[in-house]
């Protein structure tokens, strides 16, 4: 399968080079700004709606008004049109607010099409020439790029680290299948609750920013306390920036360990369908559910499934997965947030609420798979045995389906010798404090 892929590599640039690049991002965002304060304001007084072919056309006149612009790539200029109409795409599409006037300290970008070249000089050390600057800017190359180089970009973050990225088209080999499903229910307390079928895997949430908050809230109340401008203020306002960086690349580096762990070990993963923009308003775990990034992980999880053909499946919003009782069926509605086990009064099974949830949702996955002959089968199965009637097509129940027999008791970390215990749980080790 051919994908776009992103390599990401960190830059040294020197005092001059530094200098360059941002008279470069400065150009860029300037162009950026005044494009979206034209098309503001002639929506506002004379009703035209925003064109890209139409205001592309301004941008030599904006050279001929403000020679400076021509000190930038035009290149790169173009890409700062094609950036404020892709923000407005968005805005139309309702998946994005109204686009915003770009400011000085924050993340930084500037994109390069053509003339740029990429010189490995040695194992984990490269030179990066761009148009219009003379020298060559040192690159740190952890890894060699595969595939064909479409467009480079560079990024400076607010504090202060600058980064090139290389955007390629590569081709991605489909791994083999492993002829298993996962349900995995997500949470605050606990990061994922993941069912196979035989065991229950529970990875902890790390809670980055919960462990940095102190320091965090320190460090603001210092940037406060300075003059805005001075050289004091700036140095407090690189520490919090290199803080919240440091508590953003940790929640990343999770993300992408736990989801390539899981799309290399299942061939179905079912997951709920939440309304996180509807939970993040409930002013008690706001700050949790942002923390924790369930909508990243989902995100991470449906990518990496497409390059290497895995199956997500996405349970309906209302599916009462930690309600319904994963071997009767049986729906209990008086089940609150706060209560986190319960007891099954048909069959009298005990319950933890997370853990029943991905049972339920591995069910569901089984039923995808099979066109709903496996839940047709465990419905049948439970009404031999008397704990509710048969209803055909139920996605979820108890009994041996697909050959699996359903494991009711709680395992956490079970020590087995497949391959996914051993990397769940050293991915565990690692993001357990020391």
């Amino acid at each position: 399968m051919i994908v776009e892929y992103v390599y990401r590599y960190r830059l040294y640039p020197n005092k001059e080079q530094e200098k360059f690049l941002n008279i470069q991002f400065g150009h860029c965002r300037f162009v950026y700004n005044k494009l979206l304060g034209i098309s503001k304001k002639e929506f506002e007084e004379q009703g035209i709606k925003w064109n890209y072919y139409e205001y592309k056309k301004k941008l030599p006149q904006l050279k001929e008004e403000y020679p400076f612009l021509k000190e930038a790539n035009s290149q790169s200029l173009q890409e700062s049109v094609k950036n404020l109409d892709r923000a407005y795409k968005s805005f139309f599409k309702g998946e994005a607010g109204f686009p915003k006037f770009k400011k000085k300290k924050s993340r930084q970008t500037v994109h390069i099409p053509q003339h740029f070249e990429i010189e490995r000089v040695s194992k984990k050390r490269g030179l990066l020439k761009i148009p219009k600057l003379k020298t060559k800017i040192p690159i740190k190359m952890h890894r060699d790029i595969e595939g064909q180089i479409r467009i480079i970009s560079i990024t400076k973050t607010p504090d202060g680290r600058y980064y090139l990225n290389v955007l390629t088209k590569r081709e991605i080999q489909p791994l083999k299948p492993t002829n298993k499903t996962a349900g995995i229910d997500v949470g605050i307390k606990e990061f994922a609750i993941i069912y196979d079928g035989e065991n229950i895997y529970h990875i902890e949430n790390p809670k980055y920013l919960q462990k940095a908050e102190k320091r965090l809230i320190k460090l603001q109340r210092q940037l406060s306390r300075k003059q805005k401008g001075s050289k004091n203020w700036e140095k407090a306002r690189q520490k919090v920036a290199r803080l919240s960086s440091k508590i953003v690349n940790q929640r990343k580096d999770f993300l992408h360990k736990v989801s390539a762990v899981i799309t290399k070990q299942y061939d179905a993963i079912v997951v709920e369908s939440l309304n996180i923009k509807g939970m993040i308003q409930n002013k008690k775990l706001s700050k949790q559910i942002a923390d924790v990034s369930w909508y990243e992980f989902v995100r991470q999880l449906e990518y990496k499934a497409r390059w290497y053909g895995r199956k997500i499946i996405k349970a309906d919003r209302f599916y009462p997965s930690s309600k319904r009782c994963s071997v009767c069926g049986y729906k209990n509605n008086q089940l609150t947030l706060s209560v986190r086990k319960w007891q099954c009064p048909v069959c009298g099974t005990k319950h933890d609420r997370d853990e029943n949830a991905s049972k339920n949702l591995y069910h569901i996955g089984l039923t995808h798979l099979t066109g709903g002959r496996a839940g047709t089968v465990q419905t049948q199965a439970c009404a031999l045995q008397g704990n509710l009637q048969a209803q055909p097509q139920w996605d979820c129940g108890a009994g041996s389906v697909g050959g699996m027999e359903s494991n009711l008791q709680s395992t956490r970390h079970p020590a087995m010798k497949q391959e996914t215990s051993q990397k769940l749980a050293s991915l565990q080790r690692e993001q357990a404090p020391q």
